[in-house]
């Protein structure tokens, strides 16, 4: 699977028998590796006269492709193929379908413009993300009101899922999105469709998205790919 470095430092091949402690300090939801690189990052900034997210968009500018993205591989991810791509949304939908790549994306499309932050304490910010909002898509699939989240599946073959709660969800800038920057996901960035959820850390913005399922689920939630190694469900930038 790749893995951004946006998404988190790369777990070994072989899953922990165990899973890895919790982030420290967990009130913020970052690392120690990340908390420190934003406070060197902040004093930085502040003793430079510089502007800290200015300085970040400078660096993106020159990174390769000119997008900041920091891509970490552990394993490869889907081979996309727009004759046979299929998006299966099912679960507890009322109207469960399979979308073609072109039936999706005949679906109306939405242009957000959002800052992006990683984890371990960087970030590209003004990312343009183009796709179809789960709003839209949650309504032509009549999503059942026993749903509590939407469980997110990759086509990677590693078990790569994660999970939103239907008020995530909702939001305006939830998209399940096919291009970047005005071109289409690159196979390292998650095509041909990502999740993207502003206003949380990039680990939770799902690659090469095969499925969507909605399920109903306890007060524990649901413990998604990165939350094995003992990152939080919830991963709101606080």
């Amino acid at each position: 699977m790749t893995i951004d470095g946006d998404q988190a430092p790369p777990p070994p091949l072989q899953r922990d028998p165990q899973p890895r402690a919790k982030w420290e300090p967990p009130e913020t939801h970052i690392g120690r590796r990340a908390f420190l690189g934003l406070m060197v990052a902040g004093f930085a900034a502040l003793f430079l006269g510089k502007d800290l997210f200015s300085w970040i968009a400078s660096k993106a500018k020159t990174s390769p492709g000119g997008s900041g993205f920091r891509i970490n591989s552990v394993a490869k991810g889907l081979v996309f193929d727009d004759a046979t791509y299929r998006l299966t949304v099912d679960g507890l939908f009322r109207k469960p379908m399979t979308l073609t790549f072109p039936q999706f994306t005949d679906l109306p499309q939405v242009e957000r413009t959002r800052d992006f932050y990683c984890v371990e304490g960087w970030g590209v910010p003004g990312v343009v993300w183009r796709g179809v909002t789960l709003r839209e898509l949650m309504g032509v699939a009549d999503i059942d009101p026993l749903a509590t989240h939407l469980v997110f599946h990759s086509g990677d073959g590693v078990q790569y899922t994660d999970s939103l709660t239907l008020e995530e969800a909702m939001r305006d800038d939830t998209l399940l999105a096919h291009t970047v920057n005005g071109e289409p996901l690159t196979p390292d960035m998650g095509q041909p469709l990502r999740l993207v959820l502003p206003g949380s850390y990039g680990y939770k913005y799902v690659k090469w998205v095969v499925r969507v399922e909605a399920v109903a689920l306890g007060s524990d939630g649901y413990t998604g790919y990165w939350e094995q190694y003992g990152y939080s469900q919830d991963a709101t930038i606080k």
